[in-house]
């Protein structure tokens, strides 16, 4: 059973270090009988104390009560070089030299407890940040299970009473049932969009990722919206990262479907997807949408955030979220510029991981 004594025992010496004299603690050892024996033979004033310093550095990462006894007998052996060699010529200033040493010794001490406590500190909330992140899987589970199935039960049955009575119901319970349906229809939506949204970074494979043999299996999976739209997608000379897959055509896909969404009525989409270099890659997808007010530039990154009402626009308002989480899960950044009824430019940066 691990105990808060054996917590702080194991993160104060280390991953995989005993409870017996670690290397940093000889080394320690060594340097102090070393300045010492030097001291002894050339007193050093004031310098003995940075060399002690330096040997006390050393064993920051240790226990308490080891910076305790090293603090003790670093002290001793400070005074103990005066009181052996004193004699007619010892001046006040040697004392006061040892008393700068000693003080700097027990600065270090006060510093080491000071990490110590930092350390568990540490610990702790890494301890708490799991336990989240384990709620965090038994919501998925329940969202995936518990959360499904009614809904499944509930569009299920406004199907049958549909089949079986529409033609009883009059014009009010049709659409009743019409709104039933859908709510439930966009609800299951929901649930789905939120799964994923917590899913993004699971993978934690880094492979090298073709950019351009990514969007073309992506134009090839989009094939009938692009024709139905007729949208034109060009394709500029995009390069090979090393990211994560799964996120990255996520990422794409997003960029795209929103392109298309967010389309002038009665003028066909064209969307241009080009990248440069800048200490890693800047992606630019170039759209001749109906465009973004300033004002909402930065809102439509939040998730549930919608500047559209839903009659205008289908959707659950957290695809733009998670294209930013999958930007920051890569270590970058996404950003938008955009004026109304001028179409948009969205802008990620991926670093070179």
């Amino acid at each position: 059973m691990i105990t808060q004594d054996n917590l702080q025992s194991s993160t104060l010496l280390g991953p995989g270090k005993s409870s017996g004299p670690t290397r940093e603690v000889q080394l320690s050892l060594f340097m102090i009988l070393v300045v010492f024996a030097v001291d002894l033979i050339i007193p050093l004033g004031v310098a003995v104390g940075i060399l002690y310093v330096c040997s006390m550095a050393v064993i920051l990462s240790q226990k308490p009560k080891t910076l305790l006894y090293f603090s003790i007998l670093i002290s001793i052996l400070i005074w103990l070089i005066p009181l052996i060699t004193f004699n007619n010529q010892t001046t006040w200033m040697a004392f006061a030299n040892r008393g700068i040493s000693t003080l700097a010794i027990w600065v270090m001490y006060i510093i080491g407890i000071r990490h110590s406590r930092l350390n568990l500190q540490v610990q702790k909330h890494n301890r708490e940040l799991a336990h989240k992140n384990k709620e965090l899987e038994q919501f998925t589970y329940v969202a995936s299970h518990d959360l499904q199935e009614p809904l499944r039960t509930v569009t299920n049955f406004t199907k049958i009473l549909v089949e079986d009575y529409g033609t009883k119901l009059d014009d009010t319970g049709k659409k009743s049932l019409k709104f039933i349906s859908e709510s439930a229809t966009r609800m299951r939506q929901l649930v789905k969009d939120l799964l994923d949204y917590s899913r993004i970074g699971q993978e934690r494979q880094l492979t090298m990722v073709d950019c351009h043999s990514l969007l073309v299996h992506i134009q090839k999976d989009l094939s009938s919206v692009l024709e139905s739209t007729h949208t034109t997608l060009v394709l500029g000379e995009l390069p090979e990262v090393r990211g994560y897959q799964t996120e990255l055509r996520l990422l794409f896909q997003n960029l795209i479907s929103n392109a298309i969404k967010f389309r002038k009525k009665e003028v066909a989409p064209q969307i241009q997807i080009t990248a440069k270099e800048d200490n890693g890659w800047v992606f630019a997808i170039q759209d001749n949408g109906i465009g973004i007010s300033k004002k909402h530039q930065e809102k439509i990154f939040t998730i549930f955030q919608r500047i559209h009402s839903r009659e205008a626009y289908e959707g659950t308002g957290i695809g733009l979220a998670h294209c930013r989480k999958i930007a920051e899960v890569h270590k970058g950044r996404i950003w938008v510029e955009s004026e109304p009824d001028q179409g948009s430019t969205f802008y990620f940066y991926l670093p070179k991981l």
